[in-house]
């Protein structure tokens, strides 16, 4: 049990090390420690007491002291194990608890029947009541793996549905063996060895977050050249968006300035048809301010400001904006949604505008857009469908990727609008799908749950 000590603490260590502000890296790092408290507590029992004992140096004091020690690392892990996972299970699903005040209560709720557990008695040989703590450890751990399935299940992002695949593979076996072993055998079998044969299954789950952590990284763990070479494009990129945006923004002034000039200064021969130009060119560098607002905002972490506002403002707004593009394209809108949501009003525009821009691309010829607002009884959803090429499924499987883009010809395209506008929409507490077959056009569907504080009439 020594190789399960050091390996598992070791990777606790090295989890903390690499992220330790991340709650789901403390988490797991949490997991580690007290599954290596059962592993130390057999190295204590079975290796170091009959050393020193046989070596004449086991004095009372001493023998009291590593007697405690074994017991208080055995309590660690059979109490804290199924705690610390129901927790990082908890965390680690993307649909965490959306109240603050819940979040707090939570871990403390979880906390009741471990306390429990010490006022329970047990018989007389045995470190913990067996019977009783798998009453709470079972429902905690196979809670826990339930999570941690639908977490994966769920996931749109076909790059972290493989590393929530990959922590499930890790998680998943190990824990519900030392169900068995530890808690169910022991309480109602009389089984009291098999926890031995953990060793051989946590040796399995050491195997995959090595392997993992080389290849995809695990967990933020990340043992390859791989982390090196995606920091410093990440680094190359946004130094490129840099200079892209002072350069924009000069000319921007100009247009804008030199329009308004043109504006003001309007004949009388078709002053009209004039005044129209004007606006498509004000219009068209105003899209250029909201490129670099977009760039920039997508090369650092999403934080929500929330105010109540109306969902069918912001589609008519971007809609607006694309009027220049609009005008081959037969617009159907049906916004029967007047209410209002909590929610981001620059993120959710700038999301609003991305989708539309796809479907206004993917129908260079014209074609046909619709856009739908509607209420149901739980929900507000927005559709937004287009005519175009649409996607075959391995496209479709991949468009919520970072710098995954299928307009491979157009060099201003990094491949992130759609990832970007996934994550905001996530961080809204809502869905986002996309329903698309090759030259049957896209269908993207967003939906807001109607909670109180999200949707209002």
């Amino acid at each position: 049990m020594l190789f399960v000590l050091i390996g598992l603490w070791t990777i606790g260590l090295l989890l903390l090390v690499t992220d330790p502000k991340r709650p789901t890296t403390r988490w797991i790092a949490s997991i580690a420690f007290t599954g290596g408290s059962g592993g130390l507590s057999a190295v204590l029992a079975d290796d170091w007491i009959p050393f020193i004992q046989a070596k004449g140096w086991l004095t009372d004091p001493i023998a009291v002291m590593l007697a405690k020690a074994e017991s208080v690392s055995s309590l660690v892990c059979y109490y804290g194990l199924p705690f610390t996972f129901v927790m990082f299970a908890s965390v680690y699903h993307p649909v965490w608890l959306t109240k603050e005040r819940f979040r707090t209560w939570y871990p403390w709720v979880l906390l009741v029947p471990v306390a429990g557990s010490f006022a329970v008695p047990h018989a007389v040989g045995d470190p913990i009541p067996y019977r009783y703590v798998t009453l709470w450890a079972a429902p905690y751990i196979c809670g826990g793996i339930g999570l941690l399935i639908h977490a994966t299940v769920i996931e749109k992002n076909s790059f972290l549905r493989k590393a929530r695949m990959l922590t499930s593979l890790a998680a998943a076996p190990t824990l519900l063996f030392a169900l068995f072993t530890m808690y169910v055998l022991p309480g109602y079998f009389g089984l009291y060895e098999w926890w031995r044969y953990n060793a051989a299954v946590i040796g399995f789950t050491l195997a995959v977050i090595l392997v993992s952590s080389m290849r995809y990284g695990f967990m933020g763990l990340q043992i390859s050249i791989r982390n090196q070479k995606l920091d410093y494009t990440l680094r190359a990129i946004t130094s490129g968006t840099s200079i892209l945006n002072h350069a924009i923004k000069n000319d921007v002034g100009k247009i804008r300035l030199f329009g308004d000039k043109i504006k003001s200064e309007a004949g009388s021969s078709d002053p009209e048809q004039l005044i129209e130009d004007v606006n498509v060119i004000l219009n068209a560098s105003q899209h250029i301010y909201d490129m670099i607002y977009r760039i920039q905002g997508q090369t650092q972490e999403v934080e929500l400001q929330l105010e109540e506002l109306k969902p069918s403002e912001l589609l008519e707004q971007s809609l607006l904006m694309l009027a220049p593009s609009l005008r081959h394209i037969e617009l159907e809108k049906e916004l029967q949604y007047d209410g209002s949501i909590w929610g981001d009003r620059a993120q959710l525009a700038e999301v609003f505008s991305n989708i539309l821009t796809n479907a206004v691309e993917a129908m260079p010829q014209g074609g046909r857009l619709i856009v739908r607002l509607t209420e149901s009884k739980r929900s507000i959803s927005i559709e937004m469908k287009d005519s175009g090429t649409g996607m075959d499924k391995k496209q479709l499987k991949r468009m919520f990727d970072p710098f995954y883009t299928t307009k491979s010809g157009q060099k201003l395209n990094f491949g992130l609008g759609m990832s970007y506008s996934y994550h905001v929409i996530q961080k809204h507490k809502g869905t986002m799908t996309v329903h698309s077959k090759p030259g049957a056009g896209t269908s993207v569907f967003i939906n807001f749950s109607k909670r109180k504080g999200v949707g209002s009439g």
